[in-house]
Formats: C-alpha cells, structure tokens, sequence
C-alpha cells in the first residue's frame, strides 16, 4: 500500500466532488465508490468492498484457522449474516 504517511492534496470541484490521487486509488483498490467516514479531525475515504469480497475475506480467515468441511460451512453461514450488494447514503450538509 503507498502509506507513507506524507499527506497528499485532492482537488475539490464546485460540485463538491473530490479526486482520490492515482496512486492511492489503485494502491487500495477503489473502484466505483467509496465509503465516506467523519472522523473528530476531518473526512475519511475507504474502498468500499462488493459482498463477494467481504465472503471471500472471511471464507480466507476461515480457512486459516484450520476449517473445513461442513464445519467450515456453519461458521461462514453464521458469521456471514445477510448478504446484501447495497449501499446506504448519508447526505452531509458542511457549513
């Protein structure tokens, strides 16, 4: 990942939108859309993961705590939960 920690600048148009730097975009796998988060300092923008990623993520720790089997399949289903590809927006009004 390029965290080098080195703050960068990101130009914001009169439509309030904000250009993610190329480096950062493809270093942490942005695609169409980001999650945007307050934090107590400012604005955060995180990669927002498909459904399939966040199973396949789970399904490799899973795994790598020695699963298998049937096993393997009620600890997913379990911890999995519902499943869903949508996304919720929040409009933020900034003063």
């Amino acid at each position: 990942m390029a965290q080098n920690g080195k703050p960068r600048i990101a130009k914001i148009s009169a439509q309030m939108q904000v250009r993610i730097p190329r480096e950062l975009y493809e270093s942490y796998g942005f695609g169409s859309e980001a999650e945007v988060v307050a934090t107590k300092t400012g604005v955060e923008f995180r990669p927002v993961k498909s459904a399939g990623e966040k199973c396949a993520d789970l399904l490799e720790a899973l795994v790598s705590e020695g699963l298998s089997g049937k096993e393997l399949v009620s600890r997913f289903r379990a911890e999995a939960g519902p499943v869903s590809e949508s996304v919720e927006y929040h409009v933020v009004d900034f003063e």
